[in-house]
This record gives structure tokens, sequence and C-alpha cells, in this order.
């Protein structure tokens, strides 16, 4: 049986204090075969920290979000098993990325999907997660095929992953959901300041509203 090939994906627009260090633990983990960074539009120095690592990067001239970003990665790739990784990650360590990788790779999941620690809520996300996978998450590894079959205007910006989890549990696929152990993210507002900051999560919070709406009802 040949083997099957792992491209992670990584997304990032302007994530220079963090995506090194993604980078770093990406380089460390077992199976991956290949790390593509697609840089949104960044104006910091994003693309070259990803270069000085010496994985693959495609600059986008302006940002064009998350979902487009994602799908520009997978079309430079030939890889079965796609691992996606958000670039503003604290504490991701090689491990993290094995255990979202290896069940989709040794066929014992469809999906495996993680979400950041948060220590305030882990006793009811310990609870939820096993029922209803997150949406929010922008960790996962998954069948390429799977990737290909959502249609792709459910695909765009903060679409992607509301999108994925639904068409994952209609569709009776194996998801696997965990919390990831001391991974926390910079929020928007310390990344881009106060307002931008705000003003950015509160369009992704409509996204996701709107799409997660959207979706039961179409």
């Amino acid at each position: 049986m040949a083997k099957k090939k792992v491209a992670a994906i990584v997304p990032a627009f302007n994530e220079e204090k963090t995506i090194g260090n993604v980078l770093e633990s990406l380089l460390r983990t077992p199976f991956v075969d290949e790390i593509i960074v697609v840089d949104d539009g960044s104006w910091d120095k994003t693309s070259q920290i990803a270069e000085k690592k010496g994985v693959k990067v495609i600059k986008l001239r302006e940002n064009q979000g998350k979902g487009r970003a994602l799908q520009v990665g997978i079309d430079s790739t030939d890889a079965s098993i796609l691992l996606f990784s958000d670039a503003d990650l604290l504490g991701i360590k090689p491990w993290h990325f094995q255990k979202l990788v290896e069940p989709v790779l040794k066929g014992k999941a469809d999906m495996c999907v993680g979400t950041i620690d948060r220590k305030n809520l882990r006793k009811v996300l310990s609870w939820f997660l096993p029922k209803i996978e997150s949406p929010f998450t922008g960790m996962r590894a998954l069948k390429r095929e799977f990737w290909e079959s959502v249609p792709k205007e459910y695909k765009e910006e903060f679409f992607v992953e509301s999108a994925l989890t639904y068409f994952a549990k209609k569709r009776g696929l194996r998801i696997h959901s965990f919390i990831l152990d001391g991974v926390s993210h910079i929020i928007k507002e310390k990344k881009y300041g106060f307002f931008f900051g705000l003003k950015a999560r509160t369009k992704m919070f409509l996204q996701i509203a709107i799409i997660n709406i959207f979706l039961r009802i179409h």
C-alpha cells in the first residue's frame, strides 16, 4: 500500500510573533511530509520568518480570508491527508499535531479536531466536545476527499470551519475531538489593537452565526 502524504496548511495574516514557533513544532512532527504557509496579505514579517524555516510559502497580495487561503494551500499539494493549523498558537508542541493527524492517517477517523485549552471552561468542554464538535477551531486533520466534497460556497472566510463540522456530521463521518492541552492563542484585540481586533472578532462571530443558521435552513 502506497504511503499517504500529509501536508500541513498554515493560513497566516500578520502572525510574525507566533508563526515561527508553530512551524518549529510542525517541522518536528512525525508523519508531516510537507508544510505550506499561505501568507494572506500580511504587511509584517510573517513570510520572511516562514521562509527562514525552509517551508513552502505562498504570498497573496491581498487578504482573501481564511477559507480561500486554505484552498490556495491545498491546490499547491497532492497530499491525501490535510492538517490545518492556525498561526497564532501559543504552547503548541509536536505531539499535539501528531495527535491530530495520526487517527486520520491510520484510518481510525475521517476528521480529527483539536480545540484550544480554555482552562476556565475545561470541565464544560470535556463534557461538550464528545457531543458536538467545536465549529470554531482551525486545528483539524481530514481526508482531502472530504474537503473536496464540501461545496465551494461554504468554504469562504470563517464559514469554512462550521461547514466542515456540519457536512462531516450530516454524512456520518467519524470525528475525533479533543482539547489541545496547554495550547492557547493571542486574541485579536492584542494582535491588531483593540478597535481593529474587536472589528475582526465581530466579523468572525457574525460569519459563524450566519453560516450555522443558513446550513440548517437550506
